[in-house]
């Protein structure tokens, strides 16, 4: 493994953009990348030295395990000169369908079937367009992710399907024995702070978040740390962040502990068991039965293990481009302010991205 630039401009080559995946590290400012090798479906994670980068599908406990048959790691910095010399051909995409008209029947038959039980449901509409072209495409998508200017890049994709962004949200990030993640969930527009912070649907949104991931890692830790809430800035939006750390156990199963915190409620809902039993019957569910939007995607290494929320990305899948954004419905919940939530995630990605 090799970090120099040379090298670099080497390797990333046809067989990167046909089959390949990154991760940017949270703490050590590198970008780790694989290419060629292959892909499988896996439901724990594999025993191997070697990296193994993991995307989670959303509703069952099972993976896409991509073993790269080529890795690098390189510090970021140079990754990032590397990309300054990364060109493509334009292609702007066009609109071919919407599916806002499911979202908001499924808003109404959530508000009509919330209960003290059910308490929070996220619900997701999707915007997709027409052509995608493979490498170019994918070299765009990647330059874009880095060029996002504020959250964590990652991305993963074959010949089937593929995915791109920069997200907010961390599952968890592991430094030996010590797991850092967060809660993140209460959004407004960027100088609307004082709003968020007033908010009580949204703070009890944020509540419900913080409640279950503390129920979820005291399973496998006994001392957790809640830091306090405060603003977190993601470019054209604002949301509420809550900064949780513990030290789990020595013989503590990783796949088990990732089963256990995604979906996590800011993208699924609360109570887990009956919001995702909801999701699974709705009109939008029954269309996309496969969804990887929400999940958890990540790399297993030697020297990394962390998970991101896959969320804020483009995805893409027999020539079609697509962007799917979520928000979490409470009793509370208003259709009118819900869809704007929706479309101001939505509007975000496709302004920087398309």
């Amino acid at each position: 493994m090799s970090s120099s630039l040379p090298l670099l401009h080497e390797w990333m080559d046809s067989e990167f953009w046909n089959h390949g995946a990154f991760i940017t590290s949270l703490d050590e400012g590198f970008v780790s990348l694989g290419k060629g090798g292959k892909t499988i479906i896996v439901d724990h994670f594999l025993s191997t030295q070697d990296p193994v980068f993991y995307l989670k599908n959303f509703f069952e406990n099972t993976y896409l395990a991509y073993q790269p048959k080529a890795f690098v790691r390189v510090p970021r910095s140079e990754f990032l000169d590397w990309l300054g010399t990364l060109g493509y051909e334009e292609n702007p995409l066009t609109p071919f369908s919407n599916d806002d008209e499911l979202y908001e029947k499924d808003f109404f038959h959530l508000k009509n079937s919330m209960t003290t039980s059910l308490q929070k449901v996220v619900l997701v509409s999707r915007e997709t367009y027409k052509g995608f072209r493979e490498e170019e495409s994918i070299k765009k998508f990647l330059k874009k992710a880095f060029l996002f200017g504020t959250g964590t890049p990652y991305g993963m994709w074959n010949r089937h399907y593929g995915v791109i962004g920069s997200t907010p949200e961390v599952l968890f990030h592991l430094q030996d024995l010590t797991l850092k993640t967060f809660a993140l969930a209460g959004t407004s527009k960027a100088g609307e702070e004082d709003k968020l912070l007033q908010s009580l649907k949204e703070r009890h949104e944020h509540e419900l978040v913080i409640k279950d991931i503390c129920e979820k890692l005291s399973l496998f830790m006994k001392d957790l740390t809640v830091h306090e809430t405060h603003l977190h800035p993601f470019k054209t939006l604002v949301h509420l962040k809550t900064e949780i750390e513990g030290v789990i156990s020595r013989d503590c199963d990783l796949t088990s502990l990732t089963n256990t915190l995604s979906p996590t409620s800011a993208l699924g809902g609360y109570p887990q068991d009956e919001s995702m039993d909801f999701l699974k019957n709705t009109l939008y569910s029954k269309k996309y039965p496969m969804r990887y939007f929400g999940s958890a995607i990540g790399l297993m290494s030697p020297w990394t293990r962390e998970f991101l929320v896959s969320i804020r990305n483009v995805q893409w899948k027999e020539g079609l481009v697509f962007i799917e954004s979520g928000g979490g419905v409470v009793a509370d919940s208003e259709k009118h302010r819900e869809m704007e939530e929706i479309h101001l995630k939505r509007n975000t990605i496709k302004n920087h991205y398309l």
